[in-house]
Formats: C-alpha cells, sequence, structure tokens
C-alpha cells in the first residue's frame, strides 16, 4: 500500500516537471534542488512536522504575515496581529537571540506594570535570554528602526 509523505509529494512533483518539460533530467535536477532546500523540514517526524504543517498553513492562508527581516536584523518576522510578534534568528549559531517575543504591553500597562522597573530594550544582539525588555510607544526600535505605535515588552530565547 503506498504511504503518502512529503517526500512522496516530491517525487510526484518532479516526475511531473519531467513530463511537462519533456526532460528527465531537468526534472531529477529540480527534485534534487527541492530535496536540498527543504532537508531540514523533510527529515522531522512526529510532533515537530505536524509544527511546522501548522505554521505553514497560517503562513500560507495569510503569507503578510511573514516578514523577511534578514537583511537588517538577521531575522524572519511572524507578525501573528498588530501587537504580537515572533522574530526567528536565520542564523541562530550566530545568536543567543534565536527566537524573540514582541509583546504590545497595553494592557500590562493598564494591570499596573511599572516600565521603570523593566530594562529597555537593548540594540540586536544585546539581550540577555530570558530577560524581560521594554519598549515605550513612539520609540525607535532597535531592531528594526521603525516606531512602535505601541507600548512593547520583549523577551529574548536561547534555543541551542
Amino acid at each position: 500500500m503506498f504511504k503518502f509523505t512529503v517526500a512522496s509529494a516530491f517525487l510526484i512533483i518532479g516526475t511531473s516537471m519531467s513530463a511537462q518539460t519533456g526532460s528527465a533530467d531537468a526534472g531529477n535536477a529540480e527534485l534534487a534542488h527541492m530535496r536540498s532546500e527543504y532537508a531540514d523540514v523533510l527529515a522531522l517526524q512526529g510532533t515537530a512536522k505536524a509544527e511546522v504543517l501548522a505554521i505553514a498553513r497560517l503562513l500560507r492562508a495569510n503569507p503578510e504575515i511573514a516578514i523577511d527581516k534578514t537583511k537588517a536584523a538577521g531575522e524572519y518576522c511572524f507578525k501573528s496581529s498588530q501587537g504580537t510578534m515572533v522574530h526567528y534568528a536565520s542564523h541562530p549559531e550566530s545568536t543567543t537571540e534565536d527566537v524573540v517575543y514582541e509583546f504590545d504591553a497595553t494592557q500590562l500597562l493598564v494591570a499596573g506594570l511599572d516600565p521603570q522597573r523593566v530594562a529597555k530594550l537593548p540594540a540586536l544582539g544585546k539581550m540577555e535570554p530570558g530577560k524581560w525588555y521594554f519598549l515605550p510607544s513612539g520609540v525607535i526600535d532597535p531592531h528594526h528602526q521603525h516606531v512602535f505605535a505601541t507600548p512593547t515588552i520583549a523577551i529574548a530565547v536561547n534555543v541551542k
């Protein structure tokens, strides 16, 4: 019995491409390229695979929430709402800021958060993993050089 997997999908796509181009070599080269490019995804199993597919479905439904800040900050960003963003380091081996979470702090301020007791958001690469930071509204974000419309709290995670 044939079990449909992501790898079998690539094989079908590669075969289809070969038939369309009339060249098995072109299809095989494209399939090899796709296998190489998606090797990390294809190697996933279980919950990790399901999680990547869940994120892929969100991005497919709303591709505008994916923001490429690799040139400016070495990050891919996932803007899930107006005041919530997750940043993923494109080269986590070169930073302790593998993942940075940013949240709108408006409701926390209403609830009594004293921003004077939270460290100011430092420049990119200067965050201490596990430590919370604060950025007031109307201030330039030191990571992406744009003004935040809302007060923001952020925390970095070093996944290594």
